[in-house]
């Protein structure tokens, strides 16, 4: 009476296994493989005879339990080595089936008489699957895992050595192979609860943080709560449209993450481990938005800061160097002309009448060729046409030389300031002459605007794309005069569908 009663107990712990894992993570399919395990070990125990297909579902259940296995704890067998596995159990349990139900089939006895060997070959693959994942798992990972593992390695290494051991005549207590079976369905509740547990840490984070004056504090609070050490924030900076950490460094998106929003405004992502429970993760990140909010802030000045500080030292290297382009300019050119010049006086005041106006005439050619000279150094300083026409009229001369075509719309403010009319202007210089020599495009549209202290330029073509400005001189350096001057700037060029260019720079009244 015993034995009968303790089978029924192995698959209640199953079906209850899975019906409250079903019912906690209803899109988990770990909690409903529990359950066709538990039935299908009781009929198998339970059920003499009925139909060859019946009979073949209720001999399922050690493939079942090795998916479970395989498949925790996403319920996914997101591996191919996996897949093979778990099929092998599969094949091995309907190969089985036909045979001891055709038993007079030519291959039908030396199926019968490799089933040891076979279920030797798949339960030591299955558990290498689980010793190799658990080895190379993260420490939220192996936390997971580390039970069901366990709890794995006695079952799988039981029922392997159970069937050897009955044709060696020996009969090993069934309780045995129950107790170690019982115990996957116990690692998986034991999974279950302790998510429970982490579930009510959420609630301490916010007296945790409130006590916490460290600029790190709502990371390390997440990360201890989540038990994942390896877990980042980054947060969200609108004027430079990208995520950088606590002290204003550029974050990159590598990982699995999961953004936060307030308000339908994002604030900030974590970068986490995939194992961890996403439901867990979405309600610590709401337990703690309000501090997201308040760090995303400081982040953000910090990030402004970063910017000027890296933007002065670009320009500090710009003026250096523009400052020796034109001391050699002034040297190489000017000063030669000049000095030529002065020579040629000076040997006119040492000749005949007749040879002094010829030396003369000499010299006035070299100084008017050195006014060309200076004009040009000039117009590398600052654009004439701007000084003559202002940005309204010097970027109607760009787009009208411009090819292919431009479509041009203007709606600028009554006052630019100087150095944001000079940037702008340079702004579609370069992007055009980049259209021109690089897009291959059809049609150009140019589009300023100026209102709320800020002016927008936009420069849109429907060439190859394909445009980077990590690798192009002329986009870096116009990314760094407009940070210079407190703007942003981001390209979007995709290939084949054009690049977007789209500069905001400052314009306060």
């Amino acid at each position: 009476m015993l034995l009968p009663s303790a089978m029924f107990a192995v698959s209640a712990v199953y079906v209850i296994a899975g019906v409250i894992g079903r019912r906690v993570q209803p899109r988990n399919r770990v909690g409903p493989l529990f359950v066709l395990v538990g039935v299908g070990w009781l009929l198998d125990y339970t059920v003499d005879d009925g139909s060859f297909l019946f009979m073949l579902v209720c001999k399922a259940w050690p493939a079942l339990l090795g998916h479970v296995l395989l498949a925790f704890p996403t319920g996914r067998l997101r591996t191919l080595p996996r897949r093979l596995a778990v099929a092998a159990g599969y094949v091995e349990t309907l190969v089985l089936g036909v045979a001891f139900e055709f038993e007079r089939l030519p291959w039908a006895a030396a199926a019968i008489d490799a089933e040891t060997g076979a279920t030797a070959v798949i339960g030591f693959s299955m558990l290498g699957l689980q010793l190799h994942r658990w080895r190379v798992s993260s420490i939220a990972q192996r936390r997971t895992l580390t039970a069901m593992v366990g709890a794995a390695a006695v079952a799988i290494v039981v029922f392997v050595v159970w069937e050897p051991v009955e044709r060696a005549g020996l009969q090993p207590p069934l309780v045995v192979l129950m107790l170690a079976l019982s115990g996957i369905p116990f690692a998986y509740l034991a999974g279950l609860l302790r998510r429970r547990m982490d579930r009510g840490e959420v609630a301490d984070l916010v007296v945790r943080l409130s006590g916490d004056s460290r600029h790190a504090g709502v990371q390390e609070a997440l990360a201890a709560t989540l038990h994942d050490p390896g877990l980042r924030v980054a947060y969200w900076v609108a004027e430079q449209e990208r995520y950088v950490d606590v002290d204003g460094r550029p974050v990159a998106l590598d990982s699995v993450h999961t953004r936060v929003d307030r308000g339908g405004v994002p604030v900030a992502v974590l970068l986490h481990d995939p194992v961890l429970d996403l439901e867990l993760v979405d309600a610590a990140c709401a337990a703690v938005g309000l501090a997201l909010e308040n760090e995303r802030l400081t982040a953000e000045l910090r990030a402004k800061v970063r910017q000027l500080a890296e933007s002065r030292a670009k320009v500090l290297r710009a003026a250096e160097q523009g400052r020796r382009r034109l001391e050699r300019d002034l040297h190489d050119g000017v000063q030669q002309r000049l000095l030529s010049a002065a020579m040629t006086l000076g040997l006119a005041e040492t000749v005949p009448p007749d040879r002094a106006r010829a030396l003369a005439a000499e010299a006035k050619q070299a100084v008017l060729a050195t006014i060309d000279d200076l004009r040009a150094v000039c117009h590398g300083i600052h654009p004439p046409v701007l000084a003559e026409r202002g940005l309204h009229g010097a970027v109607r001369e760009l787009t009208a030389l411009a090819e292919p075509r431009v479509d041009l719309t203007l709606d600028l403010p009554d006052t630019v300031p100087p150095l944001v009319e000079t940037t702008a202007y340079y702004v579609v210089a370069e992007a055009l002459a980049n259209v021109t020599k690089h897009a291959e495009a059809s049609r150009t549209e140019v589009v300023i605007t100026g209102r709320g202290g800020r002016l927008v330029v936009r420069v849109d073509d429907d060439g190859r794309g394909g445009a980077d400005p990590a690798h192009g001189s002329g986009l870096r350096g116009l990314s760094e005069r407009v940070e210079a001057n407190g703007g942003t700037m981001r390209v979007v060029s995709a290939a084949r569908t054009g690049t977007s260019v789209r500069v905001v720079l400052p314009c306060g009244s």
